[in-house]
């Protein structure tokens, strides 16, 4: 990386140009997408739920807007509130026609006419086996006679005008059996009409129903029509003083969700911004600083939309929003990086120190996201993706872009400690106290971690004003049944297919409301009928109406109706009705009688199409009856609770295998970085410590999980993760080179912490309960993982490798514990291998190490026999293993090893072996070296090496060995040395008395 942003800095308009293409492409792309604000797209898949996704996408149920207009005086009466809902379906016409498709409640009279006109001219069509029962009674003489009487009786009243055409059509009144079919179009028998309007029974009441034209997703538009909708209804209160309205839907929720979102944001996330900003400049003393720290984020935002245009073509509206939030993740990067830069200006030292634990983190993250792939969810999937590539491409950008963009003071400022660093100055893992609080609060939080629980009903985390509840219950009080319902749709290909389901359907619900089992049903099942119910329905009409009945009907009415003064042909319509041939009726036929609203139960969209059926059922045997119902061929029961929890369920069972599939992948990217047991497992126990806490004070103070926050604590799951890999790599520092980095890192650490505080934290003052429990998971889970990280972990990483090698004892290994307890902890008393090795384990050099002594291990040997006791000076040491090899072989020799490459220095001096007083490690040579008579050379690279072993050779060694077969010794010989041993490239010189 060093490399690279030299290379970059080297050639500025190639970098820039570059920059400016890629992005402008990026930006391009990204704004190509098509955003999808499906809901259901975050319920499971599956047959069953594609199924469901497919019906709810198709269906409207809880779009409409029910308006209750009352009598508020014992003087009211139904003119009053007819007139009422008149003026207001008048400026509903006049001021919104653009937010109202149509509005129900109000009968017109020629719909009345119309309605009555296609039930005659289809009459088989309506009706069923005990309708025919009861024709068949009707056609006694006793009951023919009755019907002609009030047939006289009707016509000679004021009111014949009108009926008078109904009754020459149909004098037995068998039309009005099939009008019966339409009123199962409603659900019960609360109402009448009155003046062509919708009435409660007592008269005190009438109902009008509006269709929006937005859906309720769309909360902008429908703002604007809600707030003139009251100001309608205002304006009609006051000037109808004895009649009050109150309306309720969907779409009220909706709205008021959305403007207390974006209140709850302006507020908190205002106010935390601000703040933030002030705290980044505080902090950093650059004005510029907020502005560079999100720009690695907006970037991986970016690149992420871009890339799932090229291969997806659009996205989750949904994943966007929670991604967003995600994405303050990749903050931890940059604040990672600039905190590096600001405490240590050597760049080649900045990427050295942050690239590997800036790339393990957006990597084991990223991974830990791409788990969602595993929830079968098209918008977890969606997010994973989204969120993963924006982590990872946010850490690339910020390892590139950052150095870049911060500019370096050119003089060392003298700057005082801020609170942070004094904070961040605290070693929190030395404090007993601290460590025994995080270890009795893991302890206690292990009794109750698997108590939390899961709340999937959505209405918990929705925002319902009081005077919303209150109009809802006032309308539902008064609207009853037909303002809460169950659904129930049945589907096919074609819809013949669908009708054909619903046809079953509405036999079994008449069966179940005969019973007592169903309160009500609404259902256009005796009305809109597949062409092949219509053929057999047309037969049975056939069958009943024989010659010798038509002819009876015929007979006795001419005969019976004379009396009061009929002709023999006033009734030929009804002769034609009973002889005539009637044929199958097409969808488009129902659909003409408008006043029938089949629009609102029937729906057709490409290979799909549904009926839908509302019905209301006994409480006590609801559950009974669905799950009936639920097995019932093509039918999907639509319970808004039940379907909630059905698949929220699901979702939970789902991110529980996510967990299980997030800490195997993170586990095995950390095995892959470290290549160590040891260090993977203590990295990721950390996670587990501070999850288990978290979920343990959750359960404790009874804070549930929701489909929002259990998402969001993947974020927390993510920020954990970086804190503990920054604190492992920073003990890792300290035990290798004995750099000590870890208040860096803990600083980084609380600006992140900061942020996310000031950030979702502040949600905690919101008023919406959605946002709120967003912010108390992220304020538990936050503080959780920050207090592990540096109590607990840091405590763990001190015991396990810093103390010991204070103490001159080998790191612990997986293999047990117990190895430290003896220094001598192996048999093998020729090589030492366990304990030479032991000093490089989980180190970069481990492996070169290890490889060196397989290697060399026999000339070690030899030269350890040749050595004796003799005190060494070792040249060109390198990491340092052939001095400790002689430490371990010959304790009481005294042994220093010289070496240039300060990298390989500070391991060597960081070995445990190092902190003996006979084992030392120099990269220059000092005045108290005269107790030296023995010199080990390595190798040759180094002028000013070779200048001082000249000086060594002629002043007081007596001893040389040399390990460089290539190495000219000549002049050596030349000094007065004899060479007493060469052989396996061991070079023994000794000088000469």
């Amino acid at each position: 990386m060093f490399n690279f942003n030299r290379y970059l800095k080297q050639h500025k308009f190639l970098a820039i140009f570059s920059g400016i293409l890629i992005l402008s492409l990026l930006i391009f792309l990204a704004s190509k997408i098509s955003l999808e604000e499906d809901i259901t797209s975050l319920i499971p898949e599956g047959a069953q739920q594609d199924m469901l996704k497919k019906v709810l996408d198709q269906t409207e149920f809880s779009d409409k807007i029910i308006l209750t207009i009352s009598s508020t005086s014992e003087e009211g009466s139904p003119e009053e509130l007819t007139k009422y809902a008149q003026g207001f379906i008048d400026r509903i016409n006049s001021d919104l026609p653009e937010y109202v498709k149509n509005i129900q409640g109000k009968v017109p009279e020629e719909g009345i006419l119309e309605i009555y006109d296609f039930v005659y001219n289809n009459l088989p069509l309506f009706l069923n086996n005990s309708d025919y029962e009861k024709i068949n009674n009707w056609l006694e003489i006793d009951t023919i006679q009755q019907r002609l009487k009030d047939d006289y009786k009707s016509i000679i009243s004021p009111t014949g005008l009108v009926t008078k055409d109904f009754i020459f059509k149909d004098p037995l009144s068998f039309t009005n059996l099939g009008l019966k079919k339409l009123e199962e179009l409603q659900v019960g028998d609360e109402f009448k009409l009155y003046n062509s309007y919708l009435l409660t029974k007592d008269e005190k009441h009438l109902l009008l129903f509006l269709s929006p034209t937005f859906p309720a997703s769309e909360t902008d538009k429908n703002s604007i029509f809600i707030e003139k909708l009251k100001e309608i209804q205002n304006s009609l209160n006051s000037e109808y003083s004895g009649v009050n309205s109150q309306f309720f839907g969907g779409v009220l929720y909706s709205v008021a969700n959305a403007n207390q979102i974006k209140k709850d944001i302006k507020l908190t996330l205002g106010f935390a911004s601000g703040v933030l900003l002030l705290l980044l400049i505080f902090y950093y003393k650059r004005t510029y600083i907020p502005l560079i720290l999100f720009i690695p984020s907006i970037i991986g935002g970016t690149t992420a939309i871009a890339v799932l245009y090229v291969f997806k073509g659009s996205i989750s509206a949904i994943s966007v929003g929670i991604g967003a939030i995600l994405l303050g993740i990749s903050l931890d990067y940059a604040l990672h990086i600039l905190t590096h830069y600001k405490n240590n200006n050597d760049l080649d030292h900045l990427y050295k120190d942050v690239t590997v634990p800036i790339l393990m983190s957006s990597s084991t993250t990223a991974v830990a996201f791409l788990c969602l792939l595993f929830v079968k969810s098209e918008a977890m999937n969606d997010l994973g993706i989204f969120a993963a590539i924006s982590v990872l491409v946010a850490s690339l950008v910020a390892l590139i872009l950052i150095p870049i963009l911060y500019k370096v003071p050119k003089e060392k400022l003298t700057v005082k400690e801020t609170f942070i660093d004094k904070i961040a100055g605290i070693a929190y893992h030395k404090k007993l106290p601290l460590v025994i609080i995080i270890l009795g609060l893991f302890v206690f939080s292990l009794f109750y971690f698997t108590k939390v629980q899961f709340n999937n009903d959505l209405s918990a985390i929705n925002f319902e004003p009081i005077e919303i509840k209150q109009a809802e219950k006032e309308v539902q009080a008064i609207a009853g049944n037909a303002a809460k319902s169950i659904y129930l749709v049945t589907y096919g290909i074609t819809t013949d297919e669908a009708l054909e389901a619903n046809n079953e359907l509405y036999e079994k619900l008449s069966l179940l409301k005969k019973s007592g089992e169903l309160e009500e049903f609404s259902s256009i099942g005796g009305v809109v009928l597949s062409t092949n119910t219509q053929l057999e329905k047309i037969k049975k009409w056939k069958e009943f109406w024989t010659e010798e009945r038509q002819e009876f009907l015929k007979k006795t009415l001419v005969a019976e109706s004379s009396e009061f003064g009929f002709r023999p042909e006033s009734f030929e319509s009804l002769y034609h009705q009973i002889s005539k041939d009637f044929d199958p009726i097409y969808l488009d036929d129902y659909r003409n009688t408008k006043t029938l609203y089949l629009d609102d139960f029937l729906a057709s969209k490409q290979d799909l199409a549904t009926v839908t059926t509302s019905i209301n059922l006994n409480s006590e045997k609801a559950e009974d009856i669905l799950s009936t119902l639920k097995e019932s061929k093509n039918v999907v029961v639509i319970d808004r609770k039940q379907i909630s929890q059905g698949f929220l369920g699901n979702l939970k069972s789902d991110f529980n295998q996510l967990i299980s599939y997030s800490i195997l992948a993170v586990f095995l990217i950390l095995l892959l970085s470290y290549r160590s047991f040891v260090l993977s497992f203590f990295t990721l126990l950390p996670i587990g410590i501070s999850w288990v806490i978290a979920l343990g004070m959750m359960a404790f103070f009874n804070i549930e999980f929701n489909i929002l926050n259990i998402i969001i604590s993947t974020f927390i799951f993510g920020l954990g993760l970086d804190y503990s890999i920054f604190i492992t790599n920073a003990f890792l520092k300290e035990y290798e080179f004995g750099t000590k980095v870890l208040k860096t890192c803990r600083i980084s650490i609380l600006l992140s912490v900061f942020t996310t505080l000031l950030g979702i934290g502040a949600l905690f003052f919101a008023k919406h309960p959605a946002l709120k429990s967003i912010s108390i998971v992220s304020i538990i889970g936050v503080f959780s993982a920050v207090s592990v990280a540096f109590i607990l972990q840091g405590a763990i990483f001190d015991f396990l490798f810093l103390r010991p090698r204070e103490k001159g004892l080998a790191p612990y290994t997986a293999l047990g514990l117990s190895i430290n307890f003896n220094k001598n902890f192996t048999k093998d008393r020729l090589y030492f291998k366990k304990e030479i090795i032991a000093n490089y384990r989980y180190k970069k050099a481990f492996s070169a190490v290890r490889k060196d002594f397989e290697k060399n291990r026999d000339r070690y040997l030899k030269l350890a026999d040749l050595m004796g006791n003799e005190n060494i000076l070792h040249f060109y040491s390198g990491f340092g293993l052939l001095p400790i090899y002689l430490h371990f072989k010959n304790p009481g020799n005294l042994v220093t090893g010289l070496e240039l490459d300060p990298e390989k220095l500070q391991i060597a001096n960081n070995c445990y072996a190092a902190q003996s007083d006979r084992v030392a490690f120099k990269n220059e040579l000092s005045e108290n070296f005269s107790e030296f008579k023995s010199i080990v050379i390595s190798k040759s690279n180094n002028k000013e090496f070779e200048k001082e072993i000249h000086k060594l050779v002629a002043k007081q060694v007596q001893k040389v060995i040399i390990l460089d077969e290539a190495y000219a010794y000549q002049w050596i010989v030349d000094s007065n040395f004899e060479i007493l041993y060469r052989q396996n490239g061991v070079i023994l010189l000794q000088k000469m008395v």
